[in-house]
């Protein structure tokens, strides 16, 4: 059994619920598409079919009234088990997106063509010499046609000709990750679209592997980026408005969201932990700006083992660096302060002054987490005074034990709204 929800933005970032469905079976993962000609976005995933020996997709057409009941559902295979890997694009060049799929323990993937009016083809099949875990579609050479990408610890491009697929090798990851996400983006904004590659290593680490699109079907693989801990999903937008698109992961212990910046040059480097309440599952995310403040927010799934029904939770960017709970829009109109949370030294080296900015007399919580997640130390005040509130920290834990050097996040609690910091503690 499954269904879905459908909510609408007011345009300030409060939604509304105006639809559900319901499936007797299943229907996960889902993306969204312009499948048909009429301008609103249609929704398709793969389709858990009452019959187990059945794989289907399925596509729910939106026609702009908030009613989503026109459902055509599609076979796939026979005999087949658990597709989830599913992807969109206009591999041949007509318009419209066709739907493509990875099918990992047949060694396959494959496509179905969209002629733009409800009609699909029949799927056309390709096969892998190994089982590929993740599928993406983006035009790479700018010809009018989207190209496929696939991945296993080999990373591939099916280049869409006139005539077929032209195959050509990318690289190699490491192997035996246990996951990994393609995610093409202009990600040196040149023009072209490269191609990003997130894994979650065996070896607690994860790994971002970058080949720069050079044009002309070439590209440049620069040294993959590592980095602990583990994390299972991965987004990419600008969160700072520099241009660059920069990375946001899950971590894999479902304690938070991890913000990578692009330095340019294909380099990252870490910006900030978000600890998340671990009370359930981070499931995927997704990134825009919801609250139209020109800022990309962060918005995420949390599921509840055992549970029938999911959370929708999203982090409103306020283009300070900070994620608060409220959109921005509305908080700027009432909140006029800035520097709100400022930490000086930074690096330090024995102590460092956390400083607030406050404007009223409010409950102040603070809270110190080390790059794995892990809570260090907790300040609260419940009467602190307008104005400058400071306190220090030692580089100490709850046990008055000092830490490893190394990065660490102060986060303010400060009313609804959450602010934070990060912090070099060097010796």
């Amino acid at each position: 059994m499954g269904g879905g929800a459908f909510l609408i933005n007011d345009g300030d970032g409060y939604f509304e619920l105006v639809d559900s469905i319901y499936f007797d079976c299943g229907f996960a993962p889902i993306s969204g598409e312009y499948i048909d000609n009429n301008n609103y976005i249609d929704i398709y995933g793969r389709h858990q079919s009452s019959d187990p020996h059945k794989e289907n997709i399925a596509i729910i057409y939106n026609y702009g009234l908030t009613k989503f009941d026109s459902i055509k559902i599609f076979f796939l295979y026979e005999d087949c088990f658990s597709i989830d890997k599913y992807t969109s694009g206009d591999v041949n060049g007509d318009g419209f997106a066709d739907l493509l799929f990875a099918y990992n323990i047949g060694h396959q993937w494959g496509i179905i063509y969209n002629n733009g009016i409800g009609n699909f083809s029949a799927p056309v099949y390709f096969d892998l010499d190994y089982p590929p875990l993740d599928i993406a579609c983006a035009d790479l050479n700018d010809d009018g046609r989207s190209d496929v990408v696939i991945t296993d610890y080999i990373i591939e491009v099916y280049f869409s000709t006139e005539t077929g697929f032209e195959q050509q090798l990318l690289g190699y990851a490491i192997p035996w990750s246990s996951s990994y996400k393609i995610i093409p983006s202009d990600f040196d904004i040149d023009g072209d679209i490269d191609v990003i590659i997130t894994a979650k290593s065996n070896s607690n680490h994860s790994n971002v592997y970058m080949f720069e699109n050079l044009g002309h079907n070439e590209f440049y693989e620069h040294d993959y980026f590592e980095f602990t801990p583990f994390c299972s999903y991965a987004k990419i937008a600008d969160f700072n408005n520099d241009s660059l698109p920069d990375i946001v992961f899950i971590a894999d212990d479902n304690s938070g969201l991890f913000i990578y910046n692009n330095m340019g040059d294909f380099q990252l480097e870490l910006n900030q932990f978000i600890p998340i309440e671990n009370d359930a599952l981070l499931q995927r995310l997704t990134c825009n700006d919801f609250d139209n403040n020109n800022y990309n927010d962060i918005a995420f799934v949390k599921g509840y083992w055992g549970a029938t029904s999911s959370k929708l939770e999203i982090l409103f960017n306020n283009g300070k660096g900070s994620f608060v709970d409220d959109p921005v829009s509305i908080i700027e109109k009432e909140e006029k302060q800035k520097n709100i949370l400022s930490c000086y030294p930074n690096p330090f080296t024995d102590k460092t002054t956390i400083s607030i900015n406050l404007n009223k007399n409010e409950k102040i919580k603070l809270e110190i987490y080390d790059i794995q997640g892990k809570l260090i130390r907790t300040f609260i005040d419940d009467k602190p005074h307008a104005g400058v509130y400071k306190t220090i920290w030692t580089g100490k834990d709850l046990n008055g034990k000092e830490v490893k050097a190394g990065i660490y996040f102060v986060r303010l609690i400060l009313g609804r709204n959450i602010y934070s910091q990060k912090l070099v503690f060097s010796k």
